[in-house]
């Protein structure tokens, strides 16, 4: 009868000593080895988050970047390629394509944007890099004068312009990158801009390589983009020559 009193109040003991146990909850190593665990996975996940949402920033930016280029590109293109010599009245030579030419401006007469239907109007158009370094365009209207049966082409200088910003965000050129604009002889080789060119070099001009660099990234993580196109004016009626 002793030994089975005594085997029931060692159960008792032993049921009791494991109900504090389970009530007593994680040891000591048990808490240390899930805390590290927890900040291990918090930390991995955390490094995730930041990776992914940099890379989308990067690619969105170089997106913005080539989106922006490519607007830029293909206006100065579309405009260039339509590049025209002025007829002028009393004047035995047409006035060249191109008023002016410099590394980040140009100024040049062309057929563009105009009505078919009718004789074709041409416009002075000038591109430049602003202050804030915006590619500009702006347009000026040609006033028609007629004389001798001919019809001529004039641009008073009270004549509005118009304006609008093509491209974005063009960074400064840095080291030995090409300019925005680098101008083209008949054989190939760079006419490179005077200070105040006559109209007799304006007219060795024959082509345009433009490079047109954007970075839309203000942060600079994503590499900017740069677009090269060089572009002849079909209404010379010269070969390409060169690059």
């Amino acid at each position: 009868m002793s030994r089975l009193l005594s085997a029931i109040m060692a159960r008792s003991v032993n049921a009791t000593r494991e109900a504090a146990q389970r009530e007593r909850g994680l040891s000591l190593p048990e808490l240390l080895v899930t805390m590290f665990l927890l900040g291990l996975i918090s930390t991995m996940v955390l490094t995730l988050v930041v990776t992914v949402n940099r890379t989308f920033t990067r690619d969105r930016a170089a997106t913005d970047s080539s989106t922006t280029a490519a607007i830029g590109m293909n206006e100065l293109t579309r405009v260039i390629r339509s590049g025209t010599e002025l007829r002028v009245q009393g004047q035995p030579l047409n006035d060249p394509v191109f008023v002016a030419a410099g590394n980040e401006s140009v100024m040049l007469y062309a057929f563009i944007d105009t009505d078919e239907a009718v004789e074709p109007e041409p416009i002075k158009v000038r591109f430049s890099i602003n202050g804030n370094r915006e590619l500009v365009e702006t347009r000026w209207a040609a006033t028609p004068v007629s004389s001798g049966g001919k019809r001529y082409w004039v641009f008073p200088a009270s004549t509005t312009p118009t304006s609008r910003v093509v491209t974005r965000q063009i960074p400064p050129r840095a080291g030995s990158e090409p300019y925005l604009f680098t101008f083209l002889k008949e054989d190939g080789t760079a006419w490179v801009p005077p200070a105040s060119p006559s109209k007799d070099q304006l007219r060795e001009i024959v082509a345009v390589t433009l490079t047109l660099k954007v970075q839309a990234d203000v942060t600079a993580r994503a590499e900017p983009v740069t677009l090269a196109n060089s572009v002849g004016i079909p209404n010379l009626g010269i070969s390409r020559v060169g690059p």
